[in-house]
């Protein structure tokens, strides 16, 4: 199967989506965690930070078999877990058991199918424009769970609503498992000799990666609680975050169409400006609309972003080792983010995660301009 075919990305982008079910419904999970089988807030950020903490390692992982196996066989095999994962997920109550449940789930499953899907994307040729179709699936996955797994839950009274759709979802992937990709493509002549001068260009831009995610999962994931402290019913905070996520769709999609044509330091630039903007504002008494309206541009801006980023680190990666470790930078980033901004939390207070999150924007912001200069040189050369 021809990688670049529109089939064998979309295969591959679906297989995405998979990676990404604790991360796009994290606000989700912690507030289900909290109503539904009474943990505390700090417990249930354990839980999501194990099973995202799960999703980081087997990234890394995946550097050490990703060029050796099959991976229709390696997709096949996530996929069970994730099922299996799900289904044993359902009927736990316990704190410790959940949370390596979760765990496992999160580095066999959902980890090793990001890893594959982002390895598949970032072998193509239009790396920047595959990566924001990547994305704008992703976030159309998390509007439709935010706007459907809520009532399930509530419906079943059970975290079963949450966790046996998402089973659901995977089986349906197995699919087009025979449009993937079997494995990577050999390296070009020359290869080797030039990876050991350029590796620092790709992994900087894992750098930028790791410390942007940090800061949007410590606002992702308390967002559904911080419009629930701002007046909010869970029900209607989880509405207005999955109406930003329709909306921020167009931040992708957006990156796609810009793709190649402005280069990707005003874009990245101008989008991490308006996020720290927006992050900045998120707090306090807020209507529902006003909640929504401040969600939506901070997601359109976030989902700007990461083409661009995913795009600098595949197309200065020479080796395709490098670009496995995208999901790895992300997912770091989601639960260290939160995990570190929980620590900063009072009962009165969430703005702590605000302000954390905009500290690793603006960080974010400082690395990349220097090294999108160093890209721009390299691909001119």
């Amino acid at each position: 199967m021809d990688r670049n075919a529109p089939i064998s990305i979309a295969a591959a982008v679906l297989v995405s989506v998979i990676g990404v079910f604790a991360l796009m419904i994290m606000p989700l999970i912690v507030g289900v965690m909290v109503d539904k089988l009474g943990f505390g807030l700090e417990q249930a950020t354990q839980i999501i930070v194990a099973e995202v903490a799960g999703g980081a390692l087997a990234s890394i992982v995946a550097v050490f078999w990703i060029g050796r196996i099959n991976w229709r066989l390696a997709t096949v095999f996530a996929i069970a877990v994730v099922v299996v994962g799900n289904l044993i997920s359902t009927y736990q109550t316990d704190l410790g058991t959940l949370t390596l449940v979760r765990f496992l789930t999160g580095f066999l499953g959902q980890g090793t199918a990001f890893a594959l899907s982002l390895a598949m994307i970032g072998s193509t040729k239009e790396v920047d424009r595959n990566f924001a179709f990547v994305i704008a699936s992703q976030v159309g996955f998390g509007v439709l769970a935010l706007l459907t797994l809520k009532p399930l839950v509530d419906s079943f009274d059970s975290i079963g609503g949450m966790y046996l759709p998402l089973a659901a979802y995977a089986v349906a992937t197995l699919l087009v498992v025979n449009k993937l990709p079997v494995g990577n493509e050999a390296p070009a002549e020359g290869a080797s000799a030039q990876s050991s001068g350029s590796i620092v260009i790709p992994v900087t831009g894992l750098i930028v990666m790791l410390i942007w995610c940090s800061g949007l999962g410590a606002i992702w994931g308390f967002l559904e609680r911080i419009g629930v402290q701002g007046g909010l019913e869970s029900t209607s905070a989880l509405q207005a975050l999955a109406l930003s996520s329709a909306v921020a769709i167009g931040g992708a999609l957006a990156a796609s169409a810009l793709a190649g044509r402005t280069g990707r330091l005003a874009p990245v630039a101008t989008a991490l400006v308006m996020q720290m903007a927006m992050i900045f504002l998120l707090k306090g008494d807020m209507s529902w609309g006003e909640f929504a309206l401040k969600a939506s541009i901070f997601q359109i801006f976030w989902n700007l972003t990461g083409p661009f980023i995913m795009g600098s680190i595949a197309a200065s990666d020479t080796t395709g080792k490098i670009s496995v470790l995208i999901p790895a930078a992300q997912t770091t980033g989601f639960f260290v983010g939160p995990a570190i901004a929980a620590s900063l939390l009072s009962a009165d207070s969430l703005f702590p995660a605000n302000i954390f999150a905009i500290v690793c924007c603006a960080i974010s912001l400082l690395i990349f301009i220097p090294l999108s200069a160093k890209i721009k040189s390299a691909e001119q050369h």
